[in-house]
């Protein structure tokens, strides 16, 4: 009997170890190793805003595709959709969370255009800008 208790223990003490380790729960909660909940699921979506270009710019020249994205950990990406194309946008201020896409126009035809941007987060969260319309019109 004393070596079934013993083995008991042993069983028991190794599983409680093994939760503590795996899954960071202790006396003050669920934490990671550093301290941090980091380690925990993510399901806050990034914000994101328009920057440039203003709603309804009628232009015939390139447009600068202008967004901020931001996120509770980090952005893993951020693509601008041109009627529907994507467009992968380079972030070009990492402090403030900015990222462009220079869009050249000459290969599309005159005509209103429906711009959207998209951010995603690292764990996939996504966040979508309102629309934007555009027109392009060479005969300004």
């Amino acid at each position: 009997m004393a070596k079934q208790t013993y083995i008991s223990w042993i069983a028991v003490t190794f599983a409680t170890v093994l939760l503590i380790n795996l899954f960071g729960v202790g006396c003050n909660g669920p934490v990671g190793p550093d301290g941090d909940d980091s380690f925990l699921i993510d399901s806050i979506a990034p914000l994101i805003e328009w920057i440039s270009p203003d709603q309804g710019l009628v232009t015939s020249d390139t447009v600068t595709l202008s967004a901020r994205a931001s996120d509770d950990k980090e952005i893993w990406r951020m693509v601008f959709y041109i009627a529907g194309f994507e467009e992968v946008g380079l972030l070009v201020d990492s402090a403030a969370g900015i990222y462009e896409h220079r869009w050249a126009v000459n290969t599309f035809p005159d005509g209103p255009y429906p711009l959207l941007a998209r951010a995603w987060d690292t764990s996939r969260n996504m966040a979508t800008t309102p629309v934007l319309m555009v027109e392009l019109n060479r005969d300004e």
